[in-house]
């Protein structure tokens, strides 16, 4: 009988969630403070600053984010132990 590992399951899911949600949730309030500053400076009108500004830099910082937060949120304690470490998922 295959039983699954539910520990390294948890583990995976909170990882994924925590980085996915974090990331998001800080690249899309620096697009907005930016563009803002952007539209401010240079006297754009508020859709273009968000779609032409906004929109590009809130994908460059939530792949950035996700590639560099894991190892920062591990430190500071916000998730688990590595996944890898809970051994293999079927027994």
């Amino acid at each position: 009988m295959v039983q699954m590992n539910w520990r390294r399951l948890y583990a995976t899911v909170q990882i994924w969630f925590m980085v996915l949600l974090t990331s998001g949730a800080t690249a899309l309030f620096w697009a907005f403070v930016i563009a803002g500053i952007c539209r401010l400076a240079l006297g754009i009108d508020e859709n273009r600053a968000m779609l032409f500004i906004g929109g590009p830099l809130f994908l460059a910082l939530l792949v950035w984010l996700i590639r560099s937060l894991p190892s920062t949120l591990r430190k500071v304690g916000m998730l688990s132990d590595d996944p890898k470490s809970f051994g293999p998922w079927f027994k």
